[in-house]
């Protein structure tokens, strides 16, 4: 047993059990009335400095106030510490640190920013050490430049030649993934347009995207099956690159550094006193006096990181694959810019919930421009929509005519989940596929009002909070008198049930010259949504691109 995984596994648990008892008592013995703990959060890359200074620091059993003060270092996600702080969630109030080191004063700001605002923490604290964000991929690289330059649109969509994984931290979870969404935002500017290209970035890059630090190892492992597969390009810390290189195995590529030629953000791991105890204050103030000292920054630079300034160190001096030199950076990633930054990721990577009505009235069976029959686009439309949509987006279907009696449709499918199975272990996105393939002219009228109305509701009265809700119309675009409500009554009706606290919107694709555009374009608007009309199929990626970008303005959209 001793000698098994499993039996060395259980002494170490049992010896950090120990440990963990032993300190107190030691300090107690030592005249300690009480022993306090100094939490200390911090990043997976800084911990081993922090731990190291901290068992320094105890091991002069430190007294304040006549209680032993015992220095603790965990590696907790920075998001969950800002939420601790701020007070967003009050029941990760047992993981508030007294002392925090991030990796970037990002998110010391969006702590002070957040809705209750954790005004207290320092607003100009120390820095530890600096290291800017790049983009980083095997040295030589096919379709990447050989001179450690690289600008920021090397990670749009394709813009790799040949094409490449783009791999960036979640902005939730990551200043570098701030940085990189940013940097894009930047280069793409506003309106309708740039919203369009930046949701094809958020949708090409996020079902790659980490939820932590990202492990360079786990990317370029140098396995055979690494070795089958193109590299990807990843945006990172410089000190990840550094250390992964120095301590890579033989059989793993060595990375090169991509500094963004637009300049890049620097992170600059800043030692944040979060605790308003004097006493834990000033242990906090001594323990920064400890991690300051030469001994530690020689450790920092071991493992990568510039001096706090950004200028370079003998460790540095002595890669391969970086570029010693101060690198541009600026300081553009704060305020509205910080929080945008992280909303448009939010907005566009949200889950869908969304009810489709396709057209399948008489309207339906002209051609476009002698080329496919509108039904033919609507039936393209909806195999492309569920392409697009990833499995944890609930969708439903109903098709429209007056062929069907009663309400004027077929509820073909209710709202569940694309990547639900059932019994037979048939997934919805499966079924709904099966039932695109088949849509056909029923004939009839639409009853497009009254159909879009009853879907509202249907959305509405079923809202999902952490969801974008939406009714996406695939139609002619005609009504001709066949619905109980007249368009203006629609229109008023919408206004009157718009909640931009809960947002349900139309979506709106309509096939041929025929279509009422400026009718659909009052009902879209009335919901903060969007409508457009087309002759030409090959055009329905792009429109489903850019009514998704839509989410990033409502419920405000023009």
């Amino acid at each position: 047993m001793v000698g098994s995984p499993l039996g060395l596994t259980a002494i170490a648990v049992a010896l950090v059990a120990i440990v963990a008892i032993l300190v107190p008592v030691g300090l107690n013995t030592l005249g300690c009335g009480e022993t306090r703990y100094l939490r200390v959060s911090t990043t997976q890359s800084m911990a081993p400095v922090l731990r190291e200074a901290a068992s320094e620091f105890n091991s002069g059993s430190p007294s304040y106030g006549g209680e032993c003060v015992y220095a603790q270092v965990d590696e907790i996600a920075p998001h969950r510490i800002m939420n601790a702080i701020s007070g967003s969630r009050p029941n990760d109030s047992t993981i508030a640190p007294h002392v925090w080191v991030p990796e970037s004063s990002a998110w010391v700001e969006l702590a002070r920013v957040s809705a209750e605002g954790a005004h207290g923490i320092e607003t100009d604290p120390p820095s530890l050490a600096a290291s800017p964000v790049v983009m980083t991929a095997p040295t030589d690289s096919e379709g990447l430049p050989g001179d450690n330059e690289a600008p920021w649109t090397t990670i749009l969509p394709d813009e790799l030649t040949p094409d490449r994984q783009v791999v960036m931290v979640d902005p939730n979870r990551g200043a570098d993934g701030m940085a990189a969404m940013y940097a894009i935002r930047d280069h793409l500017g506003t309106g309708d347009d740039a919203d369009t290209d930046m949701t094809d970035f958020v949708r090409d890059v996020q079902q790659d995207s980490a939820f932590g630090e990202i492990d360079l190892n786990t990317f370029y492992s140098g396995s055979e099956a690494a070795q089958e597969r193109r590299d990807p390009l990843t945006v990172v810390p410089e000190q990840a690159v550094v250390d992964y290189n120095t301590t890579r195995a033989d059989s793993a590529p060595s990375l090169e550094a991509y500094y963004p030629e637009e300049g890049t953000v620097g992170l600059d791991y800043p030692y944040v006193t979060t605790t308003e105890d004097s006493d834990l204050r000033s242990a906090a103030a001594d323990l920064y006096q400890v991690v300051g000292g030469e001994a530690y920054r020689d450790r920092m630079q071991e493992l990568g990181f510039r001096e706090p300034d950004g200028s370079s160190t003998p460790v540095l001096e002595e890669q391969s694959g970086i570029v010693t030199d101060e690198p541009e950076v600026h300081n553009d990633l704060t305020g509205d810019a910080l929080v945008d930054s992280v909303n448009d990721w939010n907005r566009l990577s949200m889950p869908s919930r969304a009810l489709v009505l396709a057209d399948t009235s008489e309207n339906m069976e002209g051609d476009l421009n002698g080329g496919p029959s509108r039904i033919d686009a609507a039936r393209e439309a909806a195999q492309t929509g569920l392409q697009l949509f990833p499995d944890e987006t609930d969708m439903g279907l109903w098709m429209l005519s007056d062929e069907f009696g009663g309400e004027g449709r077929d509820e073909a499918a209710e709202l569940h989940q694309l990547g639900a199975t059932d019994d037979a272990d048939v997934t919805r996105r499966q079924e709904l596929a099966e039932v695109a393939e088949t849509i056909e002219v029923e004939g009839g009228q639409s009853r497009l009002y009254d159909n879009m109305l009853d879907a509202f509701n249907q959305v509405q009265d079923n809202y999902h909070e952490d969801k974008i809700n939406s009714v996406i119309m695939l139609t002619a675009g005609v009504d001709d008198g066949s619905s109980d409500i007249s368009h203006q009554e629609l229109v008023e009706t919408l206004q009157d049930r718009f909640d931009p606290e809960r947002p349900v919107s139309f979506f709106i694709i309509a096939f041929g010259n025929e279509a009422e555009e400026a009718e659909l374009q009052s009902i879209a608007s009335a919901t903060s949504g969007s409508a457009f009309v087309t002759d030409d199929p090959d055009e329905i990626g792009d429109i489903f691109l850019s009514s998704i970008s839509r989410r990033l303005c409502v419920p405000d959209c023009d």
